[in-house]
């Protein structure tokens, strides 16, 4: 049985930990002949339209930083149904690709409902464009489609922000990351996005941010540093795998940081 794969997107009421949503947009996606693929989805030079996109009431307050950028307010999602009912509706049961641009945020959200996401295979195509793009100046959904495609993102940026879009726009650059990196299946997907989203530069510590963690592997003065982040640090576990590999490869050059 072959494991389902979605491309999502929420707007939502602020974004901290405990978001809520309150809009949905996803697509169901697949590889075939290996080429990301789904049934509702035509390419952006022949047909524009965006992912199926549905409205919810979220129990928390939306901020006034969200309703700035996605310009729902209170009174346009007041009768909707609960974002608990349209998440837990939507989103697949048990193990599952899901996909999105910053995609943590948006697993965040769909916990929040209540979804049960321990399962699900995180596929970040914000971490993918800084790796397989690493020319741009900022890697937001929006510069990657400019980068992409500058007629087509001029013309159809103006409505991001809506879930239902930035899912379309998230599926046009993940077909341009696929080809780019020679991506022709989900697992091979999942596996670039893992090493995509280990740090290469340190990104905390007052003496230590901005360092190239591989360099800092071989100073004696900053091992000790990598060694704290991989005993010590809970909850960045990219970055506690960037120190890992970090200190095995300076170890041994010859053996790979993934090996354990």
């Amino acid at each position: 049985m072959n494991t389902p794969a979605m491309i999502i997107d929420f707007e939502a009421t602020d974004v901290s930990k405990e978001a809520e949503a309150t809009q949905l947009g996803y697509y169901h996606v697949k590889f075939i002949d290996g080429v990301i693929s789904t049934d509702d989805y035509y390419h952006y030079g022949e047909t524009n339209i965006s992912s199926p996109t549905i409205d919810c009431r979220p129990d928390r307050v939306i901020s006034y930083g969200a309703m700035a950028v996605s310009h729902i307010t209170p009174e346009d999602v007041d009768g909707y149904p609960s974002h608990k009912e349209v998440v837990l509706q939507h989103l697949p049961e048990g193990e599952a690709y899901i996909i999105g641009h910053n995609v943590d945020f948006d697993i965040q959200v769909a916990a929040n409902a209540g979804v049960d996401v321990s399962q699900y295979k995180a596929i970040c195509t914000q971490a993918l464009a800084r790796e397989l793009i690493p020319c741009l100046d900022s890697h937001s959904l929006g510069a990657c489609l400019y980068y992409i495609d500058q007629k087509a993102a001029k013309r159809y940026c103006r409505h991001a922000h809506n879930a239902g879009w930035d899912v379309t726009f998230t599926l046009w650059l993940l077909d341009y990351l696929c080809k780019v990196g020679s991506i022709t299946n989900m697992q091979d997907l999942h596996n670039a996005s893992e090493q995509a989203r280990i740090p290469k530069i340190m990104p905390i510590g007052n003496d230590h941010r901005g360092k190239l963690i591989a360099d800092m592997a071989k100073d004696p003065k900053d091992r000790g540093f990598l060694q704290w982040v991989v005993r010590t640090i809970k909850d960045k576990p990219y970055l506690v795998e960037a120190c890992r590999q970090a200190l095995i490869t300076s170890i041994n050059p010859n053996v790979s940081g993934m090996e354990r």
